[in-house]
């Protein structure tokens, strides 16, 4: 089961509905899966990661991160093959759904600076990924460093001590962690993380092609004083 315990938000603001009900499609759930086994078999695997810093050290030109991440991500999973299963929708129960106004929080002003509402789902969905239970290790990875970066970049702000109850909860209490759905407007979300992680390549990024690919914002609900789409996967 997964239990929401920060909303999850869907991408266009309101869920995709069929005959049945509401549901998040499987991609939404394979995509947080993939962030987090990106970021670990980097950080694991280090002929991965030496093969990743020379194809990013030896670029002269501004690269495309798209294009960049789509490569990184297929010599991953070339290596190292991702085999879970679930289902193709994942209904949600409608007691969980609600309609709240969400706000944007922009790291570098250290302000809220966009309101707006949208659906969000709050609550436990009976439902299972077989496979998961090996991948631990990098959600919980993942999630750490993730929750580190905002930590640092909300450092200071009225937010800080939202992401610290965070970390605590990955570190001491959730399970298996995963970030589903919309919590910030950064292209990629945090897919590229990896990158800041590797010291040269962080620089060159920085330095020479003036390419910052931490999260630039991040959503937020007044309502419940929360980030969204921190959730925790039981078997």
């Amino acid at each position: 089961m997964l239990i929401a315990w920060n909303a999850i938000i869907p991408e266009n603001g309101e869920f995709l509905r069929d005959s049945q009900d509401a549901f998040i499609p499987r991609n939404e759930i394979m995509e947080a899966i993939e962030s987090a086994m990106l970021f670990y078999y980097i950080k694991k695997d280090k002929a991965i990661e030496q093969r990743v810093k020379k194809m990013i050290l030896s670029v002269d030109t501004k690269p495309k991160l798209k294009t960049l991440a789509k490569e990184i991500k297929a010599l991953i999973f070339d290596k190292h093959p991702l085999k879970v299963e679930m289902p193709e929708k994942i209904y949600l129960p409608k007691e969980g759904i609600q309609k709240v106004a969400i706000e944007r929080f922009d790291f570098a002003k250290k302000e809220f600076i966009e309101r707006n509402e949208c659906e969000i789902f709050k609550g436990t969905i009976e439902f299972t990924i077989d496979g998961i239970a090996p991948l631990k290790a990098a959600l919980t990875s993942y999630a750490r460093g993730l929750a580190e970066q905002e930590h640092m970049l909300s450092e200071g702000s009225i937010l800080e001590p939202y992401i610290a109850q965070i970390q605590n909860s990955i570190a001491n209490e959730w399970d298996m962690t995963l970030r589903i759905g919309a919590w910030t407007t950064t292209p990629y979300k945090g897919d590229l993380l990896f990158f800041w992680r590797i010291k040269e390549v962080r620089e060159k990024l920085l330095k020479e092609f003036k390419l910052d690919i931490r999260p630039k914002d991040i959503l937020f609900i007044p309502k419940f004083k929360e980030f969204v789409g921190w959730c925790e996967y039981k078997d």
